[in-house]
């Protein structure tokens, strides 16, 4: 059976784009996948943004992920996965704003006790969100952004998908990442990729 290991940060779409070819194609292969959060606050914390829109975005990712680490927590590895769903929804597809009040609306859609949204100005979870940013970055072997995926132990920056696979093409690209996984030569492949659009 093969593993997968999947770091995010809830606010990157090339990580919603991935995690949720990775959701479908994992089930349909029998597969295990663990979330785990990484941060891309933490990762440009020594940066200095280049808009405001990237600093409200880097805010976001900052307090989304206390909200992941306190739930966490509270109940454990497998709040993650619905969470992570739950979110994405209202950020990816519905554009909503993360203010306490929808952060409490997705903790309950993700049967999460709603109070968890305090988390987002509590400081006291960062130490969490780094740890396990940390780890993210330590399996990769250097600096990585969102998503990190490890196959069976064997971690790469990605895949940045600019939009969602689907059919054959979807199942062609999770056995090409198999492959390219047991492959120990392959180190690196890239091209340039505009971020996704959903509806």
């Amino acid at each position: 059976m093969t593993h997968f290991d999947f770091y995010f940060d809830p606010v990157c779409p090339f990580a919603w784009a991935a995690s949720r070819w990775l959701h479908d194609r994992a089930a349909a292969h029998d597969a295990e996948v663990d979330w785990h959060l990484m941060s891309l606050a933490i990762l440009n914390e020594n940066e200095e943004p280049e808009s405001d829109e990237q600093r409200r975005q880097l805010e976001t990712a900052r307090r989304l992920g206390r909200v992941v680490a306190a739930a966490t927590a509270k109940a454990g590895a497998d709040a993650i996965d619905p969470l992570y769903t739950a979110l994405g929804k209202r950020i990816h597809h519905a554009g909503d704003e993360m203010t306490p009040t929808v952060v409490a609306e997705v903790l309950t859609e993700a049967g999460l006790p709603a109070e968890l949204a305090d988390a987002m100005d509590d400081a006291s979870f960062d130490d969490a969100v780094r740890e396990s940013h940390q780890r993210g970055q330590d399996a990769l072997g250097e600096d990585g952004g969102s998503p990190i995926l490890g196959i069976d132990g064997t971690f790469f920056f990605g895949p940045v998908l600019a939009d969602l696979p689907t059919g054959d093409e979807a199942d062609a690209l999770y056995s090409a990442l198999v492959t390219l996984a047991g492959t120990s030569t392959f180190a690196q492949l890239k091209r340039p990729a505009d971020p996704p659009a959903f509806s």
